[in-house]
């Protein structure tokens, strides 16, 4: 996804930047007006209807409005055109930047529990527990948040977790599997580390890998 969209970015900075010559080559009189660069402007608008239709299906509201636009044949029109680009440009880019934005976090998370994995095989159950909790809990809370449920970061994970299991997002039996972990996510982040297990911390190491690649967090 991040090769796709930056080389579409990239497009579109490359014909954005075609547009300064061809709006200057517009002249105007009493019977109308055109484009001197009469090859610059067809190769422009022909190049944006591509690009756009590329990026999104031929019925597009933009694709279609775009098509209007070079029926116009005007300087207004081809701003059309340039603000239609400008505003794909930065939807690609915010796009760009989440998927980013996701990737760092699934590195991140790979990195913690591999270093709880790590910590496990030395017998160093209570950190290794920590971890495992902390990439869980923020699995379910990015997951609610992906999926539009308000207020999940300052619910409790089993709350969290229903939620999801209520709008269809986890099945029954993997909320089951959460809710098995509840009472080590508990005693993992407030030191109660008498109850925390060896075994119960290998279940959720099992667990998460799955878990976070089928949901992409």
């Amino acid at each position: 996804m991040e090769a796709v969209s930056t080389k579409y970015i990239d497009h579109v900075d490359v014909l954005l930047g075609r547009f300064p010559a061809v709006k200057a080559s517009w002249y105007s009189h009493s019977m109308g007006g055109g484009f001197r660069d009469t090859v610059g402007y067809n190769a422009l608008i022909t190049e944006c209807y591509q690009l756009l239709k590329n990026v999104h299906r031929s019925n597009h509201p933009d694709v279609q409005r775009t098509v209007q636009a070079i029926n116009g044949e005007s300087l207004h029109h081809l701003e059309v055109i340039e603000g239609i680009l400008i505003g794909l440009r930065n939807n690609l880019t915010n796009e760009l930047l989440d998927s980013l934005v996701r990737q760092i976090s699934i590195d991140l998370k790979a990195d913690f529990l591999e270093a709880a994995r790590s910590l496990l095989d030395e017998d160093q159950k209570d950190p290794a527990a920590v971890l495992a909790c902390v990439v869980l809990e923020d699995t379910l809370k990015r997951l609610a948040k992906k999926h539009g449920i308000e207020g999940a970061g300052s619910r409790e994970m089993s709350v969290v977790a229903q939620s999801l299991l209520s709008k269809g997002v986890i099945e029954k039996s993997t909320n089951q599997s959460i809710s098995s972990f509840k009472n080590l996510r508990n005693a993992a982040l407030h030191a109660q580390w008498l109850e925390v297990s060896k075994e119960s911390v290998t279940l959720l190491l099992s667990f998460l890998p799955a878990f976070i690649e089928k949901h992409g967090l």
